[in-house]
Parts: structure tokens; C-alpha cells; sequence
């Protein structure tokens, strides 16, 4: 599998990352601010869809590590999808709120999270879309 050790690294820091950014959210290092109406209750609607990353995200990396492809690629697309979903629907309520005009230190923070998932969730659609169209072609 082309990328075998990013897409390990990037698996291990998404899984890792998620649960840290959680962490300082539930002790109040990362405290949350009512920005704009509802914004609390929007933001504290995520930690089950960010825990369902972390699980696909820890399995794709279980995969890839013990040389389970078909595996790897279920929760790659998986994980993939998922970030994708979650990056989106962050940028269509920054964008419908105003927030993502709001450039506070948290702001910030939101939008590279955004940047992130979009990122590394086309890179994992990819990488697996070539894999699997590579093994469909070659029966």
C-alpha cells in the first residue's frame, strides 16, 4: 500500500488528537463560549460522531499495522468519510452564524481542525478509491 506510514502517522494523530481536544474541552482548559446563540449546544453535540472518528481512525491504524488491507481500506473510507461529515457541517454553521468571520484563538483552532479533516479525509477517499479500483480491475 503506496503511503503505508502516513496514513499509520496520520490514523495514530487523529485518533490521539481527538481524544486530547475532548479532554481540555471536559476539564475546561479549552473552556466553552457562548459565541453566538446555540453554540454550546451545537459544539457539545459532537463528542459521540468525534468518538465514532477515533474508532475508525485507531482500527485503520490496527490495520495497517498487522497488514489487514481490506480492513485498512473499510476504516479508511470509513474514518474518511466521517471527517469529511464533521468538517462540513462545522464550515456550514461557522459560515450560517457568522463565526467563521470571528477570528478569535478558538476560531482558529476550529477552522485548522476543519482544514484537517478535509484534508486527510480526501487523501485516506484517495488512496483507497485507487486501491480498490486496482484489485476490481485486476479480476
Amino acid at each position: 500500500m503506496k503511503y503505508k506510514s502516513l496514513i499509520f502517522g496520520l490514523s495514530v494523530f487523529t485518533s490521539v488528537g481527538t481524544l486530547l481536544y475532548w479532554l481540555l474541552v471536559f476539564t475546561g482548559i479549552f473552556p466553552l463560549v457562548e459565541i453566538v446563540p446555540g453554540y454550546i449546544t451545537w459544539f457539545q453535540s459532537f463528542p459521540l460522531a468525534d468518538f465514532w472518528i477515533v474508532i475508525t481512525s485507531a482500527l485503520l491504524a490496527f490495520a495497517i499495522k498487522t497488514n489487514r488491507n481490506v480492513m485498512a481500506m473499510v476504516c479508511g473510507l470509513l474514518s474518511a468519510s466521517s471527517m469529511i461529515f464533521l468538517a462540513l457541517n462545522g464550515l456550514m454553521f461557522g459560515i450560517n452564524t457568522g463565526m467563521i468571520c470571528m477570528l478569535t484563538v478558538d476560531e482558529i483552532i476550529e477552522i485548522a481542525i476543519k482544514l484537517y479533516c478535509l484534508s486527510v479525509g480526501t487523501f485516506y477517499i484517495r488512496q483507497f478509491s485507487r486501491i480498490i479500483n486496482r484489485s476490481l480491475a485486476s479480476q
